[in-house]
């Protein structure tokens, strides 16, 4: 199995395909802390061979930078399905919708996804007062 790609977005849907908007943000503003962020969504598509095909489990994980939990760890089972005849390979998609995740301090960040115990991507996102204005 490996990631195709991996992102967090203000917002997305799993159909025939993935519909994403606000793609790729890496850090939330805030002018304190704690900070209550309303939704997010990790989005994640894996590519595995026909030999992986079926129901994997997984792992997501919130952690701050000293490797806290900032949520509790979201398990479960996803599904891999059979490729179609004459296709090698297959795809998996993940889409994970965050609501209202408190982030206790400024630092950063990440989001993990473990499948089957192997981590298979990390996102950085860091939380942070907003830019000094001019």
């Amino acid at each position: 199995m490996d990631i195709d790609f991996a992102f967090i977005c203000d917002y997305a849907e799993l159909g025939t395909k993935i519909n994403a908007l606000g793609i790729g943000f890496d850090t939330i503003h805030a002018q304190q802390v704690p900070a209550t962020h309303p939704h997010f969504y990790l989005v994640a598509q894996i590519r595995a061979s026909v030999a992986e095909v079926g129901d994997k489990a997984i792992e997501i994980r919130l952690i701050d930078a000293d490797g806290v939990d900032v949520i509790p760890a979201i398990n479960g089972t996803f599904n891999i399905p059979r490729p179609p005849p004459g296709a090698t390979e297959s795809l998996g998609r993940i889409l994970v919708a965050l609501n209202n995740v408190q982030f206790p301090r400024f630092t950063q960040y990440s989001l993990h996804v473990v499948i089957q115990g192997r981590e298979m991507v990390r996102i950085p996102l860091r939380v942070m007062q907003p830019p000094a204005t001019a």
